[in-house]
């Protein structure tokens, strides 16, 4: 607003003339960038699945291996020892 004659500033934008207010300041092209730049990042395509290695779930149902060749050890010494008695 200018003090002299009262009337409130005014600016050009795409949407039209707009009134600024006292006080107000208008945004910029710098805001515009530095509020996209804060924003969290988003995937531009959709995500796939995280189902290999350390976060695949279906792994985790698996039988661990070291512990499948000591039960087959286990049973391959009981074996042994019921046929030798």
């Amino acid at each position: 607003m200018t003090a002299r004659d009262g009337k409130p500033a005014t600016e050009d934008t795409d949407a039209g003339q707009q009134t600024i207010l006292h006080g107000v300041r208008s945004v910029t092209k710098r805001d515009q960038l530095e509020l996209l730049a804060a924003a969290p990042m988003a995937p531009r395509a959709t995500q796939k699945k995280c189902d290999h290695g350390l976060f695949d779930l279906d792994s985790r149902r698996q039988i661990d291996l070291v512990d499948e060749l000591r039960r087959l050890n286990r049973a391959h010494k009981r074996q042994s020892n019921s046929k030798g008695e």
